[in-house]
């Protein structure tokens, strides 16, 4: 009867810590989560439908946003790719998306988006592909995207 008892405490004691773990394990940093519900309140419900929960690198039962790949670092998830394209996103480009400075990947190819690219784009240290072709960005590259030199594939269709 002790031996039964001693296994379940154990296995208590397992279970806990491996939910603990993963808990911490699981947070993704704040300044990316607060960016892309910044984004996610600024876009049409072609994406936001899938878009579930507060957590866009998903949480418990609900998966990561569609689009979004997160990375670990240390106890941290960080966003490390955008990937929003074909599905009608219009307006200003979501600067929001220059606070997301783990990016390696930003795809918002094929929108609707408008007006400049924003000199905070330089900010993205880590982006190395940049796809805005198809969307309706004004002609004039701000000097801030020179800072991107990480960034090999750089894809622009600017009107």
């Amino acid at each position: 009867m002790a031996a039964a008892s001693i296994a379940r405490a154990s296995s208590i004691v397992l279970l806990l810590t491996l939910l603990l773990a993963g808990a911490a394990r699981g947070k993704t940093v704040k300044r990316d989560v607060k960016a892309l519900n910044e984004i996610k309140s600024s876009l049409g419900w072609r994406v936001v439908y899938s878009w579930v929960g507060d957590d866009p690198c998903g949480h418990g039962d609900l998966p990561p946003w569609s689009g979004v790949t997160c990375s670990q670092q240390g106890d941290y998830r960080v966003v490390t790719e955008l990937e929003v394209y074909a599905v009608s996103i219009v307006g200003p480009f979501p600067t929001a998306v220059t606070n997301l400075l783990d990016l390696k990947r930003l795809d918002l190819h094929n929108n609707k988006l408008t007006g400049p690219i924003p000199p905070q784009i330089g900010r993205l240290k880590h982006l190395r592909i940049l796809n805005l072709r198809w969307n309706k960005l004004q002609d004039v590259l701000p000097p801030e995207i020179g800072e991107l030199k990480k960034t090999d594939t750089l894809v622009l269709e600017l009107q």
